[in-house]
């Protein structure tokens, strides 16, 4: 898990330092190789969003399936335990939302879309793919790519718009697992029973 994220460091700063040496060149001189590389960085460093996003959603997704199993476990006729199993099963469908936040499928026929494995895997067969790389500019190769990077942050937005409302639940989720757990406990403290 660190030397993931330390990875996932590198790879940041690395871009930034791409960025940054693009941004000091005039655009009109920025080569087709440079522009392509440029695209490249921006898509990785987006998709490197939604790598941290899934993780962190599953680790969520973990934590309530724990809540939900133990406090399912429970006496369910009682309000504490029903609202706890509730709230930890609306924050699972959360999670859910997170690793699923997809943008609606995009019915262009684009044939400059030669990176994502999805537009790959379209075409009829693997010459009509080669025959789309031979025949695509790197203007319209950069032009795709950049509208790629679009929709991706766009997926990017969507995560972490569910991750935040996925986290809190969960805080609530986790506030109902604790009281569920104590207020027996202390109810067999109490002098009163």
């Amino acid at each position: 898990m660190v030397a993931e994220r330390r990875e996932i460091i590198h790879e940041l700063l690395n871009t930034k330092t791409v960025v940054e040496s693009m941004i000091e060149r005039d655009r009109n001189q920025m080569t087709s190789t440079e522009r392509l590389g440029f695209a490249m960085s921006v898509m990785q460093y987006n998709q490197s969003f939604v790598n941290v996003t899934d993780g962190k959603a599953n680790s969520l997704l973990l934590i309530n399936s724990i809540f939900l199993a133990t406090g399912a476990a429970g006496a369910l006729t009682q309000i504490l335990p029903v609202a706890a199993v509730v709230v930890a099963s609306v924050a699972i469908l959360l999670c859910l939302s997170v690793v699923f936040a997809r943008l609606p499928g995009q019915a262009t026929n684009d044939r400059a879309k030669l990176v994502f494995f999805g537009d790959i895997a379209k075409r009829r067969n693997m010459a009509a793919y080669l025959d789309d790389c031979r025949n695509t500019g790197p203007k319209e190769i950069s032009a795709s790519l950049l509208g790629q990077v679009y929709e991706l942050a766009n997926v990017v937005s969507r995560k972490f718009a569910a991750y935040r409302r996925a986290q809190l639940v969960t805080t609530f989720s986790a506030a109902l697992w604790i009281a569920n757990l104590l207020v027996p406990a202390l109810a067999a403290l109490s002098p009163l029973s």
